[in-house]
Protein backbone atom coordinates (compact mmCIF):
# COMPACT_ATOMS: atom_id res chain seq x y z
CA UNK A 1 0.00 0.00 0.00
CA UNK A 2 2.54 2.60 1.08
CA UNK A 3 4.98 1.76 -1.70
CA UNK A 4 2.31 2.95 -4.18
CA UNK A 5 1.95 6.26 -2.36
CA UNK A 6 2.75 9.04 -4.77
CA UNK A 7 0.20 11.84 -5.13
CA UNK A 8 -0.27 14.61 -2.62
CA UNK A 9 -3.62 13.06 -1.69
CA UNK A 10 -1.98 9.63 -1.18
CA UNK A 11 0.63 11.23 1.07
CA UNK A 12 -1.98 13.13 3.05
CA UNK A 13 -4.03 9.96 3.57
CA UNK A 14 -0.91 8.06 4.69
CA UNK A 15 -0.01 10.85 7.12
CA UNK A 16 -3.53 10.94 8.57
CA UNK A 17 -3.48 7.17 8.93
CA UNK A 18 -0.12 7.01 10.72
CA UNK A 19 -0.99 10.01 12.93
CA UNK A 20 -4.25 8.30 13.92
CA UNK A 21 -2.47 5.00 14.54
CA UNK A 22 0.08 6.60 16.86
CA UNK A 23 -2.60 8.65 18.66
CA UNK A 24 -4.68 5.52 19.19
CA UNK A 25 -1.74 3.54 20.45
CA UNK A 26 -0.71 6.23 22.93
CA UNK A 27 -4.17 6.00 24.50
CA UNK A 28 -3.52 2.32 25.33
CA UNK A 29 -0.32 3.04 27.28
CA UNK A 30 -0.32 3.66 31.03
CA UNK A 31 1.74 6.49 32.54
CA UNK A 32 4.53 4.27 33.88
CA UNK A 33 5.04 2.63 30.48
CA UNK A 34 4.85 6.02 28.74
CA UNK A 35 7.90 7.20 30.72
CA UNK A 36 9.81 3.89 30.91
CA UNK A 37 13.21 3.56 29.25
CA UNK A 38 14.77 0.20 28.46
CA UNK A 39 18.53 -0.27 28.09
CA UNK A 40 19.12 3.45 27.70
CA UNK A 41 16.78 3.70 24.69
CA UNK A 42 14.22 6.47 24.36
CA UNK A 43 10.94 6.07 26.22
CA UNK A 44 7.56 6.31 24.50
CA UNK A 45 7.43 9.92 25.70
CA UNK A 46 10.85 10.65 24.20
CA UNK A 47 9.99 8.96 20.90
CA UNK A 48 6.80 11.01 20.72
CA UNK A 49 8.74 14.16 21.59
CA UNK A 50 11.25 13.41 18.82
CA UNK A 51 8.44 12.96 16.30
CA UNK A 52 6.89 16.23 17.44
CA UNK A 53 10.15 18.08 16.89
CA UNK A 54 10.52 16.45 13.47
CA UNK A 55 6.98 17.48 12.52
CA UNK A 56 7.50 21.04 13.70
CA UNK A 57 10.71 21.38 11.70
CA UNK A 58 9.06 19.82 8.63
CA UNK A 59 6.15 22.20 9.11
CA UNK A 60 8.56 25.12 9.33
CA UNK A 61 10.14 24.00 6.05
CA UNK A 62 6.71 23.79 4.41
CA UNK A 63 5.96 27.35 5.47
CA UNK A 64 9.14 29.01 4.25
CA UNK A 65 8.22 31.15 1.22
CA UNK A 66 9.01 29.17 -1.90
CA UNK A 67 11.13 31.96 -3.32
CA UNK A 68 13.32 31.71 -0.21
CA UNK A 69 13.55 27.91 -0.53
CA UNK A 70 14.72 28.39 -4.12
CA UNK A 71 17.37 30.91 -3.05
CA UNK A 72 18.60 28.80 -0.14
CA UNK A 73 18.58 25.32 -1.65
CA UNK A 74 18.02 25.72 -5.40
CA UNK A 75 15.39 23.62 -7.15
CA UNK A 76 15.30 19.98 -8.05
CA UNK A 77 17.10 18.89 -11.24
CA UNK A 78 16.92 15.11 -10.85
CA UNK A 79 14.33 12.38 -11.01
CA UNK A 80 12.34 12.26 -7.79
CA UNK A 81 12.76 9.23 -5.61
CA UNK A 82 9.77 7.11 -4.67
CA UNK A 83 8.85 6.08 -1.13
CA UNK A 84 10.93 2.90 -1.17
CA UNK A 85 14.03 4.74 -2.40
CA UNK A 86 13.73 7.38 0.32
CA UNK A 87 13.29 4.68 2.97
CA UNK A 88 16.31 2.81 1.62
CA UNK A 89 18.48 5.97 1.82
CA UNK A 90 17.38 6.57 5.40
CA UNK A 91 17.90 2.97 6.50
CA UNK A 92 21.33 2.96 4.87
CA UNK A 93 22.25 6.09 6.83
CA UNK A 94 21.00 4.56 10.07
CA UNK A 95 22.98 1.37 9.48
CA UNK A 96 26.02 3.58 8.93
CA UNK A 97 25.59 4.98 12.44
CA UNK A 98 23.49 8.10 11.79
CA UNK A 99 21.65 9.39 14.85
CA UNK A 100 19.21 12.20 15.55
CA UNK A 101 21.03 15.52 15.57
CA UNK A 102 20.58 17.88 18.52
CA UNK A 103 17.57 19.82 17.18
CA UNK A 104 15.68 16.52 16.86
CA UNK A 105 16.60 15.07 20.25
CA UNK A 106 13.78 14.92 22.84
CA UNK A 107 13.47 17.95 25.09
CA UNK A 108 9.91 18.53 26.30
CA UNK A 109 9.57 14.93 27.51
CA UNK A 110 12.21 15.71 30.14
CA UNK A 111 9.35 17.47 31.93
CA UNK A 112 7.18 14.54 32.98
CA UNK A 113 3.86 16.04 31.89
CA UNK A 114 2.25 13.49 29.63
CA UNK A 115 -0.59 15.78 28.59
CA UNK A 116 1.91 18.32 27.28
CA UNK A 117 3.89 15.74 25.29
CA UNK A 118 0.71 14.36 23.71
CA UNK A 119 -0.84 17.79 23.03
CA UNK A 120 2.30 19.07 21.31
CA UNK A 121 2.41 15.88 19.20
CA UNK A 122 -1.21 16.29 18.15
CA UNK A 123 -0.68 19.97 17.30
CA UNK A 124 2.41 19.18 15.23
CA UNK A 125 0.46 16.59 13.20
CA UNK A 126 -2.47 18.94 12.63
CA UNK A 127 -0.20 21.81 11.55
CA UNK A 128 1.78 19.61 9.17
CA UNK A 129 -1.42 18.52 7.40
CA UNK A 130 -2.59 22.14 7.15
CA UNK A 131 0.76 23.23 5.71
CA UNK A 132 0.65 20.50 3.09
CA UNK A 133 -2.59 21.95 1.72
CA UNK A 134 -0.73 24.98 0.34
CA UNK A 135 1.52 22.86 -1.91
CA UNK A 136 0.73 21.77 -5.46
CA UNK A 137 1.79 18.45 -6.96
CA UNK A 138 4.39 20.23 -9.09
CA UNK A 139 5.80 22.21 -6.16
CA UNK A 140 6.29 19.04 -4.12
CA UNK A 141 8.80 17.87 -6.76
CA UNK A 142 10.36 21.29 -7.44
CA UNK A 143 11.61 22.53 -4.09
CA UNK A 144 14.42 21.04 -2.04
CA UNK A 145 14.77 20.83 1.73
CA UNK A 146 17.93 19.76 3.59
CA UNK A 147 17.47 16.60 5.63
CA UNK A 148 20.05 16.22 8.44
CA UNK A 149 20.77 12.57 7.65
CA UNK A 150 20.02 11.99 3.97
CA UNK A 151 20.85 15.38 2.46
CA UNK A 152 18.80 17.57 0.13
CA UNK A 153 15.49 16.01 -0.79
CA UNK A 154 12.34 17.26 -2.48
CA UNK A 155 9.35 18.21 -0.37
CA UNK A 156 7.54 15.09 -1.65
CA UNK A 157 10.51 12.97 -0.56
CA UNK A 158 10.49 14.71 2.83
CA UNK A 159 6.84 13.75 3.22
CA UNK A 160 7.60 10.14 2.21
CA UNK A 161 10.31 10.20 4.86
CA UNK A 162 7.86 11.60 7.43
CA UNK A 163 5.39 8.76 6.87
CA UNK A 164 8.15 6.17 7.20
CA UNK A 165 9.82 7.91 10.14
CA UNK A 166 6.64 7.93 12.19
CA UNK A 167 6.01 4.25 11.38
CA UNK A 168 9.62 3.46 12.35
CA UNK A 169 9.16 5.12 15.75
CA UNK A 170 5.69 3.64 16.23
CA UNK A 171 7.27 0.19 15.82
CA UNK A 172 9.84 1.15 18.47
CA UNK A 173 7.12 2.46 20.78
CA UNK A 174 5.11 -0.73 20.38
CA UNK A 175 8.15 -2.81 21.31
CA UNK A 176 8.40 -0.93 24.64
CA UNK A 177 4.80 -1.69 25.64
Amino acid sequence: MITKMNSKEDIKEALISIFDELNGYLKTVDDATFKKTINGKWSIAQNTDHLTLSNFITNLSLNIPKVVLKQLYDTNNRTCQNYDEVVWRYQRSLSGGAKATFPFQPKISMVPIRFLVEKLWENSAKELLQSLDSWTEEELDTYLIPHPIIGKITVRELLFFTVYHIQHHLNTIQSIH
